[in-house]
């Protein structure tokens, strides 16, 4: 059994303070640190020494600086649901304003009617039931494209994940990908849909992709550099 995660009050690391907590566990061999908004967590085995722990942190100080820093200014990009937000909507912001007629997107703002719910939980459902017939038409371009029958599609909540092929034919696509712009939400859709001719990443697959999107590097890398502000709520 793990033992309890220990939160420490803070830890100073290349002249950076911030929050740390320590878990042992007699799974463990070696030592493992995790970075999140939370702070730094560090895996160690049930009887490592805190001389050696301290010295791994130190060792590893100026990376662990480096990736605080960048979990610090993520979150602070990050959109909060709430009245007067600027939510991303297909490559734009859009405004959200709560109202209690019907939910609708009227120019650059969307009246949301959260009820009695929640205005997270409401503002999802809303961009699930856009995303679908949204990415129908897409989907049926680059199958055409490819000259192979439009597949089944489905919504995905994934949260590390953008899309799927099973082998069965079937495309799952993140209903966050309706956040995106165009160039990363066909990148996406491409990059599947090549996946119903090639169940691998290999040269008849790139091959493939590069022919259905020939930018999809660039909207790749965007998607990566991006994607932290999709997953927001």
């Amino acid at each position: 059994m793990n033992q309890p995660a220990l939160p420490q009050p803070l830890l100073t690391c290349a002249g950076q303070a911030l929050p740390y907590r320590l878990v042992r566990s007699p799974r463990r061999r070696t030592i493992g640190l995790k970075i999140d908004e939370q702070g730094l967590t560090v895996f160690a085995p049930p009887n490592l020494p805190g001389a050696q722990l301290e010295t791994l942190i130190q060792t590893r100080a100026a990376w662990i600086r480096t990736k605080w820093t960048e979990c610090c200014q993520k979150s602070a990009l990050r959109v909060v649901p709430r009245e007067g937000a600027l939510l991303p909507y297909l490559g734009r912001t859009v405004r959200l304003s709560l109202d209690s007629g019907p939910t609708h997107l009227e120019g650059e703002v969307l009246y949301l009617n959260p009820g009695r719910g929640d205005i997270t939980v409401a503002l999802q459902r809303w961009y699930q039931a856009q995303a679908l017939p949204f990415f129908l038409p897409r989907v049926a371009h680059y199958a055409g494209q490819l000259g192979v029958p439009l597949p089944a599609v489905a919504l995905s909540n994934a949260r590390r994940r953008w899309g799927s092929c099973h082998a069965r034919g079937m495309i799952r696509l993140n209903w966050r990908l309706l956040k995106a712009s165009l160039a990363e939400m066909d990148y996406v859709i491409a990059h599947e849909v090549a996946h119903l001719r090639h169940m691998n990443h290999g040269p008849t697959f790139r091959e493939t992709l590069q022919c259905l999107y020939p930018n999809h590097a660039e909207a790749h890398r965007t998607l990566r550099e991006r994607g932290f502000l999709y997953h927001a709520f």
